[in-house]
């Protein structure tokens, strides 16, 4: 606004130069008398009033030059919502104007006088309305900012994901994203106010001064856990519109990474914000396209989790190239490297995390033609019991670091007792030896111990000694066994196959849903249809390729069984029989109880092979039975819990650690030094429980994260059965260490968080439905004006052009003017001289 002010003010002051010109340019006429040449004096008055006329809109003219270049030289601005206004005011200035050219013209040409005055008064009364309707409309209207040294309220939305870590020899995006978020900060006025948002989790707030963003900027580092990118740029509007300045902006400086902004593009949550203030402008900065190529290794698949002592481990990824990637075979090395088993580490030694040494283990190479993958199989020596932590890397520098790495965890645990209560040896041995495989059910490092006994011999057994029992074709008083159900509310693991020796129940029991009535199904038969299976028991099998045929084995009776809204029994539905509503394979809920037990109920026999239980169905006896032989796999796994505690881990994703009370297993849960706790009475654990929160007992364990973090203390009350461990922020392995705790666990980022996919820059605005969204790629084009684009209309085209309007008018009417007087002159000077010489 001061620059315009000056502008004007020096143009109306050259302005008068013309008018002090004129002014020193009159010369008063000679009077000379001369009788013969009355007669020309009326001719000689016309043209004197013309060109007096003329010699006034010649000054005029050449004012408005002046006054108009100085004007666009101004490069004045108005309000977007005046436009209309100001439009009108020149309309009416126009008429006015050209209402006084037709007086003009009248008082030339010597028309009657009312036309003159008529005119006259027509065009002044319009000129007058015009400039007083644009005096109250510049002084009453809202003013757009002028300049860029008008303060601003912006926020610097850094996109600082996984791919932001990109870095080649001729491109490193961490420090591009830092140059231009620093260019921004140094061209924007120091009085303006600046936010500096990233991909955390942290609130979204103003810096103190330019400095204090630009601290905030040389910080910020790519993040593994990230927030989404619309929760951010919504924090950075709704932040930006709590400010009191007039200008608003929003300036996002993202790779358009399909991980970061697929989600967006489906997401409507910024168009209520973008449309509730449309003075926030949204601006996009492109990075641009990743030039190069990177490697990178999947996500690891382990044989087995938890395997038994001394059994050698394979562990499987996948390994390839994205980006631009020539046509050249290239190796890539995996290597697979295991950390030592030191019980007294990780220790804090000097203010460090001393953690165990790393030692490679195994390496393979395999060679890949442009981008594609490729498998790589490497294999875990034998180990002893404990938990075992490793990752696989690559081999070699690569563009982005974080995906060249993969972490695991595995944990061996000493044998875990399984009983398995049936009347026919033949289905224990089978049940057993699937439970065992490929190990033999006495060899002494399989992984489970399996013990077998008949429904006889089922009240006398110490079920606490035993991490799982599997009741095959049970009848119903061993089912209604009070040790049973105390087992089960202890914790215990339990697994039920009803087959012919079931009987009809009509009244509800505390521990199992009613058993309705006896199915026989006509040829084929029907087959198991898998209803939950994200349920643990069956997630494994949902991952395998190409499915699992249930179909090819066929179930020709089975037992239906129901749960009443009154009873205390609630069933989950994991399976049921295809072609009906009946329940295939249930757990088993009682919501009164406290129970912690995990209850399975098959309602065909498993594995249907004595002469009472052939006919039942086809699970094992078919071809090729390996469904069901998985099955058992996984029943026995999530009976005993071995590999709970061993799931695949992202970062940002919770982790609970499993405390298990020995005393309430029993001894065979005593020598799980890994992940068991001190022994613990159970009614101490109750009377703890009821104390207040400041007078419970806590045990204190450590947490040991990857990288240069400090350890993290973790106080956990001593009834409470497991904690959970939240702030894995961090790809790596994490260390847990307590009162005879030795345990810990790994944590990978994504597979797709380093994808190399770019979302379509267009479709990616026009998704935000909005004029005030614009994507740019050169920092020039970046607007560091808030919303002066959305404000403000430049009048800098008009003006130059109504500049050049009245400057070819002043040359026409000028080279008019002249031409008219020297013709006038030597007419005058020519009847001077032949009146003279007629005398």
């Amino acid at each position: 606004m001061t620059f315009l002010n000056a502008t004007l003010m020096l143009g109306l002051a050259a302005a008068a130069v013309p008018i002090v010109l004129h002014f020193l340019s009159r010369r008063e006429p000679k009077k000379v008398v001369f009788p013969s040449l009355r007669f020309l004096t009326q001719r000689y008055e016309t043209n004197r009033s013309r060109l007096k006329i003329r010699r006034w809109w010649l000054l005029a003219l050449r004012i408005a030059a002046i006054a108009a270049v100085a004007f666009a030289f101004a490069r004045p601005v108005i309000h977007q919502s005046l436009s209309l206004t100001w439009v009108t005011i020149g309309l009416v200035a126009a008429a006015g104007l050209g209402m006084l050219i037709l007086a003009g013209i009248a008082f030339a040409r010597g028309f009657s006088p009312p036309l003159r005055y008529a005119l006259t008064a027509i065009a002044v009364l319009a000129l007058l309305s015009a400039i007083i309707w644009g005096g109250v409309t510049y002084a009453t209207g809202p003013r757009p900012a002028t300049d860029s040294a008008s303060p601003v309220a912006m926020a610097i939305v850094i996109d600082n994901s996984a791919t932001s870590s990109w870095q080649t020899s001729s491109d490193n995006r961490m420090q591009r994203i830092e140059s231009l978020a620093e260019w921004i900060v140094a061209r924007v006025p120091r009085s303006s106010r600046i936010a500096v948002v990233d991909r955390s989790p942290s609130p979204a707030s103003f810096a103190l001064d330019s400095a204090s963003a630009l601290s905030q900027i040389e910080q910020i580092q790519p993040l593994e856990v990230t927030q989404p990118i619309t929760s951010r740029i919504a924090a950075a509007i709704s932040l930006v519109q709590s400010s009191d300045l007039s200008a608003r902006a929003v300036i996002v400086i993202s790779d358009l990474s399909e991980s970061s902004w697929q989600q967006a593009m489906d997401d409507a949550s910024l168009q209520p914000l973008l449309e509730t203030d449309p003075s926030v402008n949204l601006t996009l900065v492109d990075l641009g396209d990743f030039e190069g190529s990177n490697r990178f290794v999947s996500s690891l698949q382990v044989s087995d989790l938890t395997p038994p002592a001394a059994t050698p481990v394979s562990v499987s990824a996948r390994v390839g190239i994205a980006g631009n990637v020539n046509e050249r075979s290239q190796s890539i090395t995996a290597e697979l490297e295991m950390y030592d088993t030191d019980p007294a580490l990780p220790v804090i030694r000097d203010g460090k995390i001393q953690r165990p040494n790393l030692s490679s283990v195994d390496r393979t190479s395999v060679r890949l033609s442009g981008s594609g993958t490729a498998e790589v199989l490497l294999t875990v020596p034998p180990m002893s019991v404990g938990t075992h932590h490793g990752k696989i890397r690559l081999i070699g520098d690569d563009s982005i670091a974080l995906d060249n790495v993969r972490y695991f965890s595995i944990e061996v645990l000493p044998a875990s007792p399984v009983l398995i209560v049936s009347d026919s040896e033949e289905e224990a041995r089978v049940l057993g030896q699937s439970i065992t495989a490929p190990l033999m059910i006495d060899d002494p490092n399989a992984e489970y111990r399996v013990e077998s006994i008949r429904y006889q011999d089922f009240a006398v057994v110490r079920l606490a000694d035993f991490d799982a029992v599997m009741l095959l074709d049970p009848p119903n008083r061993a089912l209604e066994d009070p040790q049973l159900a105390q087992y089960i509310q202890r914790g215990g693991g339990v697994f039920v196959a009803l087959g012919p020796a079931a009987e009809t129940t009509s009244e509800p029991s505390s521990t199992w849903p009613r058993q309705v009535r006896r199915w026989r199904v006509p040829e084929p038969g029907t087959f198991l249809q898998p209803l939950n299976e994200s349920h643990p028991l069956l997630a494994p099998l949902s991952n395998i390729a190409g499915g699992v045929p249930w179909n090819q084995f066929r179930i020709a009776q089975y037992w239906q069984i129901e749960s009443r809204a009154e009873d205390k029994v609630k069933l989950r539905r994991l399976a049921q029989f295809a072609g009906t509503e009946h329940a295939a394979l249930v757990e088993v809920k009682n919501e009164d109880a406290d129970s912690r037990g995990r209850v399975v109920m098959m309602t065909t026999p498993l594995p249907a092979l004595a002469n009472s239980t052939r006919r039942w169905n086809e699970l094992f006896s078919g071809t090729d039975a390996w469904p069901a032989f998985l099955l058992v796999r996984e029943l026995a796994d999530y009976l005993t819990q071995r590999s709970a505690g061993l799931r695949d881990s992202l970062v940002g994703q919770p982790h609970t650690i499993t405390l298990v009370d020995s005393d309430e297993l029993g001894v065979a849960s005593n020598d799980r030094v890994d992940r068991a706790s001190p022994p613990v009475n159970a009614s101490d654990s109750q009377a703890a429980a009821t104390k207040p929160t400041s007078e419970r007992l806590t045990r204190r364990y450590q947490l040991y994260p990857p990288g240069d973090a400090s350890s993290i203390p973790i106080d956990v009350d001593i009834a409470s059965q497991q904690f959970t461990i939240t702030n894995i922020n961090t790809a790596g392995t994490y260390w847990v260490r307590g009162p005879e705790l030795h345990t810990g666990f790994s944590a990978n980022i994504s597979d797709s968080a380093t994808r190399l996919d770019r979302v379509d820059a267009e479709t990616l605005v026009n998704s935000f439905s909005s004029d005030h969204v614009q994507l740019v790629t050169d920092r020039e084009e970046i607007d560091l004006r808030g919303d002066q684009d959305s404000q403000r209309v430049s009048l800098h085209s008009p003006a130059m052009l109504l500049a050049l309007v009245v400057f070819l008018m002043e040359q026409i009417l000028g080279n008019r003017f002249y031409r008219k007087r020297d013709s006038a002159r030597a007419s005058i000077k020519q009847t001077s001289t032949t009146a003279g010489a007629t005398a």
